[in-house]
């Protein structure tokens, strides 16, 4: 425990291709937001779709910060400049297609005050199901943890993830190079490593799910790119050595397996170069987190101690 106090909210938020949604999802956030101590910042990767007259026709200018950047460094990259703006000791990292209940910031900052040390998993509600924060598989990794689960999150997810903001900065924040898909997983396992549990929130935020790459054939090639290289570097960065000599054949065969699925759905390419960039970056990237990482004993736990 490090003392933390809570003193106010601010969203953050990615935005890429985003205006559409955003202006479905953010006069709900305006709403729950109420007169609460909430601030919004909006990393804005596609800056050229007008998401920032959305955020003008909704709240006041001394409310937010619009942060554009037309090069797309990707989402990792755009909270951590967001975040770096951050004069609130909490954050709360939020997509841009996630709507929110009228109490849903209430409830948010009531358990952020209650215990302002411990990361928090938001639930959302997507293709047909509840998930709150991250869990282990032992195929692709990671995964949405579904919200049954009697252990608690590994970390929180990306998408709807309440942080203490000294905490975020002093582990580094996302991994940039990930860039997208993975960041979150490579923060819980180093989270998780460190002795920080997370704790999940009694909500569910629906969440539309995969809106900046939907109907764009480039963007889900990219997708699977990103997915099948940022499995094999999350690892390689965060696992400890024996933990690693084990979980890489695990992850070959896993790989075949996924394959398999890639195949059928017209992704096989950008897959097979995601595992190759992967396999060729994996050494750098394990030099890149000096920190605890994740070994067997931190699976142990994690598989056999239940939530509270």
């Amino acid at each position: 425990m490090n003392g933390t106090s809570f003193d106010g909210l601010t969203v953050v938020t990615v935005l890429y291709r985003s205006a559409g949604m955003l202006a479905e999802t953010l006069p709900t956030w305006v709403r729950s937001a109420g007169d609460l101590p909430v601030r919004f910042v909006f990393a804005d990767n596609w800056p050229a779709d007008g998401c920032a007259d959305v955020v003008a026709a909704h709240l006041p200018a001394d409310r937010y910060a619009h942060l554009p950047d037309d090069g797309n460094p990707g989402f990792a990259a755009g909270c951590n400049r967001a975040v770096e703006t951050v004069g609130t000791s909490h954050v709360l990292l939020l997509n841009p297609d996630v709507w929110l209940p009228d109490d849903a910031l209430a409830r948010i900052c009531a358990a952020a005050a209650e215990d302002p040390d411990t990361p928090i998993a938001v639930g959302l509600a997507m293709h047909g199901g509840e998930y709150v924060g991250i869990d282990l598989n032992p195929v692709s990794l990671f995964i949405d943890r579904p919200a049954a689960v009697a252990r608690a999150p590994l970390g929180p997810s990306g998408g709807a993830a309440v942080l203490p903001t000294a905490l975020y900065r002093r582990f580094g924040g996302f991994c940039e190079h990930l860039f997208a898909w993975g960041e979150d997983a490579d923060l819980a396992f180093r989270l998780y490593a460190a002795g920080l549990r997370t704790r999940g929130l009694d909500l569910v935020l629906p969440h539309a799910g995969g809106h900046s790459v939907d109907g764009d054939d480039r963007l889900q090639g990219f997708r699977a790119f990103l997915l099948a290289r940022n499995r094999l570097l999350v690892a390689a960065r965060t696992f400890t050595w024996p933990l690693l000599l084990v979980a890489v054949p695990v992850l070959a065969l896993a790989h075949v397996a996924l394959a398999a699925r890639r195949v059928r759905q017209g992704l096989l390419r950008p897959f097979l170069r995601g595992v190759g960039r992967g396999l060729v970056e994996g050494p750098g990237a394990r030099r890149q987190w000096t920190g605890r990482r994740f070994g067997f004993g931190s699976l142990l736990r994690y598989l056999t101690v239940r939530r509270a």
